[in-house]
Parts: C-alpha cells; structure tokens; sequence
C-alpha cells in the first residue's frame, strides 16, 4: 500500500490474516477490491520483492464495515486468532509499519533497528515478532 492510500489510523480496527503460501498480493488485492484497507509491506530478495511477514497480510476494518467476508476471501486460509477472538494488530505497531515503508511500499531493513525484533533480518524471527505483538495487543484489549 502506498503511503496516500492509508486509511486514518484511528478509525480502523486492524487484524492480521494468513494467506496461502505465494499468494499474499493476490490476497492483499482481493482484500482491496472488498473496500478492505490493507497493510502489505515489502522487503528487496533476491528474486524482486517478498511480504516483510511472508504469508501475513494486516487487514483494516473500519468501524461501519462487516469483517465476515474476509474469511472467504479467495486466497485467505484463516483470521488469526488468539483464543475464541480475532488477533487485534495494535495501533502502534501498524504505524511503526508503515512508518517504515517507502512510497512503494518497501522496508529498508538495512536501516532497522538491529534490536527491533519487528524488523529483523530473518523472515521467521519478523513472523514470530509480528504474532507476539498482535498476541498483547490483543489481550490488552479484552482486559
């Protein structure tokens, strides 16, 4: 998502989806053409440009919009959820995102934090950071 297209941080609540494997732009379409807001950010491979969360698209949701049709979404496996409720992705941390995204949507992870966990190098350790802050972000909510 490019910089102009996003939403107002304060009217969308955001969740987390997980996608077939390879198919996270063809979710984050779907998603899109659904009048969804979507996060999808982007870091530089060797072979182009790969999902910063492989598999892991954020899905805005504003406040007078049903979230029901994201589940059948062509190319959504599941809404990730923490416990019996969808994970909520807390605000900060989508800010913090897209805060790091060029106008192409694309993380420059040489210029990261070498301590943000969010942002680090290998794929599988960005994935486990994203989960854990969608985890807290959701059980401050509930609280």
């Amino acid at each position: 998502m490019h910089h102009a297209d996003m939403p107002p941080f304060g009217e969308a609540s955001w969740q987390l989806v997980y996608t077939k494997a390879r198919a996270e732009r063809w979710v984050e379409l779907n998603l899109r053409r659904q009048n969804f807001h979507t996060l999808l950010p982007l870091v530089r491979a060797r072979a182009g440009y790969q999902p910063l969360f492989p598999r892991y698209v954020f899905v805005g949701i504003a406040p007078d919009v049903s979230a029901r049709p994201i589940a059948g979404t062509r190319g959504v496996q599941y809404i990730v959820h923490f416990g019996s409720q969808p994970a909520r992705v807390p605000l900060e941390v989508v800010r913090d995102v897209h805060a790091r995204m060029d106008a192409h949507g694309v993380v420059q992870l040489e210029q990261a934090d070498s301590q943000d966990p969010l942002f680090a190098k290998r794929a599988r350790e960005r994935t486990r950071a994203l989960l854990m802050f969608a985890q807290a972000g959701f059980r401050i909510k509930s609280a």
